[in-house]
């Protein structure tokens, strides 16, 4: 199979596997949030974000694990692959520990942190958390055999265990509420899913490496030292990445009130979920540009490297920009019901809108963070990750503290941090350490993803003025003439001239000799 077909494979496979649980996020989510109510909707989202960074004792492991079985797998080397995959495992082993004493802790110290939890949920989070702490540690043995076969380049296995994976999670979801268990209930159906998810990736690595070796586990000292060598600065990465994505809930939790966190979440729930979707464009292109520099092929590199990001901008520009713009009319209809009144679906909109804006001034650096990774400047990009985070919090502390704009404030500062800390620093360095030349990176990459933003802004708002989004059907037709037009834009803007050619062959409006 050629380069270009594998390539295509792997990110339809994980742009299907993301589109099914943005599919499901979208019709179960409503359903949860009534179900629940915003306390113990907000409280599920505050349980979720704490598990989630006890997820950083890890150490920046499980990037490392997935990097080095690609360095390995690149130079054959088999015997490094297996003590690196069996210490990977023994080292979960040991930090699942560690994560456990972290949940009984943080399940005592909820309340203070969160005063406006009502006493009656106290004993409910003290129980919940210990069980996401196991959750975790289950999750991250499976991300080891999901590392196998990402290296092996067959992310259409991965997404496929992990399509089951969400048909046991939906059904279990729904029954729990359905039987009246509530967050009890989401919580050991999460547990239950990454058990099988465990068992799936475990049995389709076995298929693709029929070296694989589990057992005994193993803290190979050598390998202990690569994987924190290289992931204590994944490390630091995944702190800052943990605090840009997670640490708004936080400030909205203790500052404004948990209700007010299920408010929040509708308005970032969507555009969490496009930015994963937009980032599996660097994570389906890391095997290769890591392999590429591995061998010295710096050509490929930077050739992957434009690739992504000029995907990056036909997808994310029309996507994010229409959340900014028909965020409001959406949400009204996506969260009808007497749980979610208006002033909620204001406030939702704001915040998607604001969230929106900072993935659209990232948008250009999407597959510069693998790249310098690639090139061993882990530390670059952890440094970036952090300042980023640091910017990020005090802005949203400050927009909220002393300007007292609540939830608009969180959102706000995400954005100015974005802006601020990489939009031009993160692709300049890239450029700099690939031998790239910066001004005309900026001139085929930026600017004219800048020029096609303000066109497609434009667009959508007058479809917005002309066309009515009152019900789903109106609002279908306000999606379909917005992206009728931004069609044209993208062709003339952000598709490059050889490939636009070949599309304009394809459809016969060339012939088929045209240079």
């Amino acid at each position: 199979m050629s380069k270009a077909r594998i390539y295509a494979r792997n990110l339809a496979a994980n742009w299907i596997g993301h589109g099914a649980n943005m599919v499901v996020m979208f019709f179960l989510s409503p359903f949860i949030i009534h179900t629940l109510g915003k306390t113990e909707y907000g409280i599920w989202g505050l349980v979720t974000v704490l598990t989630g960074y006890m997820g950083i004792f890890d150490l920046g492991v499980r990037a490392s694990t997935g990097r080095h079985i690609a360095l390995y797998l690149g130079r054959d080397d088999h015997e490094a692959v297996d003590e690196t995959v069996r210490t990977g495992l023994g080292l979960y082993s040991f930090m699942g520990c560690l994560i456990l004493a972290a949940s009984v802790g943080l399940g005592w110290a909820f309340p203070r942190i969160f005063t406006s939890l009502p006493p009656a949920y106290c004993t409910l989070v003290r129980l919940l958390l210990p069980v996401m702490a196991f959750n975790l540690m289950f999750s991250a043995y499976g991300a080891v055999f999901s590392c196998v076969l990402a290296a092996h380049e067959r992310f259409d296995l991965a997404r496929s265990a992990d399509l089951t994976v969400l048909a046991v999670r939906t059904a279990g979801i729904i029954l729990a509420l359905k039987w009246g268990y509530g967050i009890v209930g989401l919580a050991f159906s999460t547990v239950l899913c990454n058990l099988v998810a465990i068992g799936l990736n475990a049995a389709l690595a076995r298929r693709v490496y029929p070296r694989l070796k589990t057992w005994p586990l193993m803290l190979a000292r050598t390998r202990v030292r690569e994987l924190f060598g290289y992931g204590v600065w994944a490390f630091i990465s995944a702190i800052g990445g943990k605090l840009v994505g997670q640490t708004d809930l936080i400030v909205v939790g203790a500052l404004i009130s948990v209700p007010a966190v299920t408010v929040y979440s509708v308005g970032a729930m969507l555009i969490y979920y496009t930015n994963t979707f937009i980032g599996h464009i660097g994570s389906t292109f890391f095997p290769s540009v890591q392999r590429a520099t591995a061998r010295g092929a710096m050509g490929d590199a930077r050739w992957l490297f434009l690739r992504q990001v000029r995907l990056g901008l036909l997808l994310g520009l029309p996507v994010f920009i229409g959340f900014a713009v028909f965020g409001q009319p959406f949400i009204r209809l996506w969260m009808s019901g007497p749980r979610f009144a208006e002033d909620a679906v204001v406030q939702a909109a704001l915040v998607m809108g604001l969230l929106a804006a900072s993935k659209i001034v990232a948008l250009h650096t999407i597959g510069a963070g693998g790249l310098l990774n690639a090139l061993g400047h882990v530390r670059f990009n952890s440094l970036t990750s952090i300042a980023n985070a640091v910017v990020n919090l005090g802005l949203s502390l400050f927009f909220v503290l002393v300007l007292d704009w609540g939830l608009v404030g969180v959102a706000a500062g995400t954005l100015a941090s974005a802006i601020l800390s990489r939009m031009f620093f993160v692709p300049w360095y890239a450029c700099r350490k690939a031998g790239m030349n910066w001004n005309r990176f900026l001139v085929q990459n930026f600017a004219k993803g800048a020029v096609s933003a303000g066109m497609i802004a434009g667009w959508y708002l007058l479809v917005r003025s002309l066309v009515p989004g009152n019900t789903w059907v109106m609002f279908g037709l306000q999606v379909t003439l917005a992206l009728a037009g931004y069609v044209p834009i993208a062709l003339f803007f952000l598709v490059p001239a050889n490939d636009r050619r070949r599309v304009f062959r394809i459809l016969r409006i060339l012939p088929m000799d045209a240079a």
